[in-house]
């Protein structure tokens, strides 16, 4: 199992109807999403972040999504991946042990 954790801290601005747009989208994302076997969203106690969620998972796909336009922006990702890799070989024979992992950073 995969325990996929997400942690944020909101903007000072976000209201209370912002911030539980976000929440209700995470639990969302847990009850329909077939691959999350269970899932808690909450509030985030004794670290640096005011909320958190927990998806378990029994597969994992990596992908990297932005908004910016540079043409070399995959470049520039896949050498990220590439450089952790390198930094931290644990990681990357950790994700050569999960047969159904793909995606962004995974060597094919």
């Amino acid at each position: 199992m995969i325990y996929h954790i997400n942690r944020v801290t909101t903007k000072a601005t976000a209201t209370p109807e912002q911030i539980e747009g976000v929440l209700e989208s995470w639990r969302n994302q847990g009850r329909s999403n077939p691959v999350i076997k269970s899932f808690v969203v909450g509030r985030d106690h004794g670290g640096d972040y005011t909320y958190g969620a927990v998806f378990v998972v029994e597969h994992r796909e990596i992908f990297d999504v932005s908004d910016d336009d540079d043409p070399d922006l995959n470049a520039k990702i896949q050498e990220l991946h590439r450089r952790r890799h390198e930094l931290n070989p644990q990681i990357a024979g950790m994700l050569a042990d999960v047969p159904t992992c793909t995606g962004s950073g995974v060597d094919d």
